[in-house]
């Protein structure tokens, strides 16, 4: 994490001056929206995060986590790029950097820990925190959404907790990763089953307590401003890449449509996942392939994408290869996300984009798959049904351990 923050801040600083001999810093646009998002959040304006201008579209999460960054930053009088001032080398940059970068890469330990947990080698798991902060470095340095990869790395803890039977924890760790970021609900019906009944509304009550609070209170004192930002979803296809799924999503002006069909198919089908997961009762290593795969089929269905979309589906197949895969397959599934990574920056017509993206990912999704005792599990394995292992899982309580 230090070196990812070192590097980070360095590409920022040095390679407009070093390699284009021009002045300027290279910081993502879009960190400022979060940034002024969460001034509202440090100044108890908690209902105003929504207003325009922050341009917020995610969960409030991520600004009340820089909420005390941005009061020091606001103390100590450091400069602000936001519009319509924007400044080539804002000096709050030092502080917001530093703590983006920190929030973004910490991903890298419940990856860690989840192949750790499943045998992986030092080696590997010291080529997988490589390979995974070379494809979240777009995604927070490049792009400045470090709430996607620390979301994915919550939901991914809330695995963890399930499997050593800490409900309670499990609860608020899932409540933090939807309140930073709502994809990581991708995730969350394949953990659902695993859960014994008796507790599943315990657990869902605590994952859902911080939305309501923190999305609740904007709702009722801005609801115009507010609902118009959730339910619409607004994105760009001029500035980022339309898909053939454009065609089903409504229209909103000329420049801008809404994805919300998209990600609605997207948590359909996560849903389904959940119900195969139930029937089949996966091994840890094939739960985490899952969990790959419905973050990839948020990529399929998007109605325009970005390219840091790519990153926590893409971190989840590296993190599922590095477990068993053999060294090709493994640097494979990392080669498919540079490559999908390299193609995202190129503006391409809808088809021409979305084949080869789509293809880059069913790749990495194919070089991550393990074999299908890892996919039904021991008891499937075994012969037993999926009602003698449900019985089971209620009588014992909830699963072994990873």
């Amino acid at each position: 994490m230090v070196v990812f923050v070192v590097v980070g801040m360095g590409y920022s600083m040095w390679w407009s001056p070093v390699v284009h001999n021009a002045g300027g810093w290279v910081i993502p646009g879009d960190i400022w929206s979060t940034w002024r998002a969460a001034h509202w959040v440090g100044w108890g304006a908690v209902g105003g995060v929504y207003g325009p201008d922050t341009q917020l579209v995610t969960f409030p999460g991520i600004a009340v986590l820089l909420a005390p960054v941005a009061m020091l930053s606001g103390h100590l009088g450091l400069s602000e790029s936001i519009a319509p001032l924007f400044l080539s080398t804002p000096s709050s940059w030092f502080l917001l950097g530093p703590a983006s970068m920190l929030l973004g890469s910490s991903f890298l330990l419940p990856f860690d820990a989840i192949a750790e947990e499943m045998g992986a080698s030092p080696t590997r798991r010291i080529v997988l925190c490589w390979l995974a902060a070379a494809i979240g470095f777009q995604v927070v340095v490049l792009w400045g959404h470090p709430e996607d990869l620390l979301a994915i790395g919550l939901a991914l803890y809330g695995f963890v907790t399930v499997e050593r039977e800490r409900w309670t924890l499990s609860g608020w760790i899932w409540g933090a990763a939807i309140v930073i970021q709502p994809l990581s609900l991708l995730l969350f019906p394949l953990q659902f089953v695993r859960i014994p009944k008796r507790l599943r509304p315990k657990v869902c009550c605590l994952a859902a307590l911080p939305t309501l609070v923190l999305v609740g209170t904007p709702l009722l004192s801005e609801w115009r401003q507010t609902s118009r930002v959730m339910f619409h979803q607004a994105n760009f296809p001029i500035l980022d890449h339309a898909t053939p799924w454009i065609a089903f999503s409504p229209h909103f002006s000329a420049s801008s449509v809404g994805t919300g069909p998209g990600r609605i198919l997207a948590l359909v089908v996560a849903v389904g996942l959940g119900i195969v997961a139930w029937r089949v009762r996966p091994r840890a290593l094939g739960l985490i392939w899952l969990c790959a795969l419905a973050l990839c089929v948020r990529c399929f269905f998007e109605a325009v994408m970005v390219p840091f979309y790519l990153g926590p589906a893409f971190a989840v197949v590296v993190l599922a290869a590095s477990v068993w895969a053999s060294w090709p397959r493994l640097l494979g599934a990392w080669g498919a996300a540079m490559a999908a990574t390299v193609l995202a920056f190129h503006h391409l017509s809808e088809w021409d984009y979305w084949l080869p993206m789509v293809g880059l990912l069913a790749l990495g999704l194919i070089c991550a798959l393990p074999g299908i005792s890892e996919l039904r599990g021991p008891a499937m394995a075994d012969g037993h049904t999926a009602s003698e292992l449900e019985h089971e899982h209620n009588a014992d309580g909830g699963l072994q351990p990873i």
